[in-house]
């Protein structure tokens, strides 16, 4: 595989850039996340298919809830199994600093990092295809570049506080839902070092639940196919174009594990009341008065919970 991609790069010559390959994916798997997380390994040779399938139920913004792009979130993906929580630098690991680069880059070029704002409301998603095919020069500038200043010291005070929180009550919102359901970090130390960026509503952020969002991953790596037609893309597109049902599992590969992401959605919503992070805890992690809120009202026992109803409903919907 590793040897077939380069011969298809070296084909293809100097002028064929990250964008053009990660277009030619979209081409052929028809929806964000997957296509982006196939788009890096293939340009690094890497022969990672399950982090394709953990991608599966991200498009349409985790779940299909609209929250963030898929465009980011396999990127942060990526990140995690590059630097996992191993090294901390001023009390926070690694990928925070290259995790929020990643973010402000993402922000610069589009000026949000919600997928229901990029592709607005049209009904054929062109606004989607710039992130999608921009992403993999985007991970690969933060990978490159030098990101510690990237966190205001204040918020980063706030977020390290926080952090070591966290460690002390051993608890990792998106972790803690794989170990529910069975997965350990000895025996799967990749899978968790891809979760890594997935605390607090990502990156301490206060977005989507980092519990919920290890529920769609999960449903994703067990439930999913990999599209790669560029026939099944076409036909997608033009039922999106006319209105149809560009969700039904018999139009792209993907669809069962989306279908189940947003099926997970409604769910969470309805038990927690919000998929997003800072309106259930009520804390704004990037300032010290929400963090001691959190510490200090004792929540930890209340994402675990959170944790371990996001992995009996998965086992649920897998069954």
């Amino acid at each position: 595989m590793e040897k077939q991609n380069q011969s298809q790069k070296s084909e293809l010559g100097p002028n064929w850039s990250y964008r053009g390959w990660c277009f030619a994916n979209l081409l052929k798997m028809g929806h964000c996340a997957p296509t982006v997380m196939k788009s890096v390994l293939d340009i690094s040779s890497t022969e990672k298919e399950w982090l394709v399938k953990l991608s599966a139920g991200m498009p349409g913004g985790i779940g299909n809830t609209g929250f963030e792009c898929g465009a980011v979130t396999s990127p942060l993906a990526l990140l995690g199994i590059r630097y996992g929580l191993r090294e901390v630098d001023h009390g926070l690991p690694v990928i925070f600093d290259k995790g929020h680069a990643l973010c402000q880059h993402f922000l610069s070029c589009h000026k949000t990092l919600q997928c229901r704002e990029i592709r607005g409301k049209d009904r054929f998603p062109a606004h989607c295809i710039p992130p999608v095919t921009r992403a993999p020069e985007l991970f690969q500038a933060v990978l490159d570049g030098n990101y510690r200043d990237t966190i205001p010291s204040a918020r980063r005070a706030s977020y390290s506080r926080l952090y070591s929180h966290l460690v002390e009550n051993n608890f990792h919102c998106a972790q803690a839902v794989f170990a529910h359901l069975g997965y350990t970090s000895t025996e799967h130390q990749e899978l968790f070092n891809a979760t890594s960026a997935f605390m607090g509503g990502t990156l301490f952020m206060g977005r989507t639940c980092s519990a919920f969002t290890a529920g769609v991953m999960a449903i994703g790596l067990k439930t999913s196919e990999i599209e790669n037609s560029y026939l099944r893309v076409i036909r997608l597109l033009a039922i999106m174009t006319v209105g149809g049902n560009a969700f039904d599992e018999k139009i792209n590969k993907f669809n069962r594990s989306m279908n189940r992401g947003y099926k997970l959605s409604r769910w969470f919503t309805k038990e927690f009341g919000s998929t997003q992070c800072q309106a259930i805890t009520q804390c704004d992690f990037s300032d010290t008065t929400g963090v001691s809120h959190y510490v200090e009202g004792g929540q930890i026992p209340k994402c675990r919970m959170i944790a371990g109803k996001v992995a009996e409903k998965v086992r649920t919907i897998l069954a």
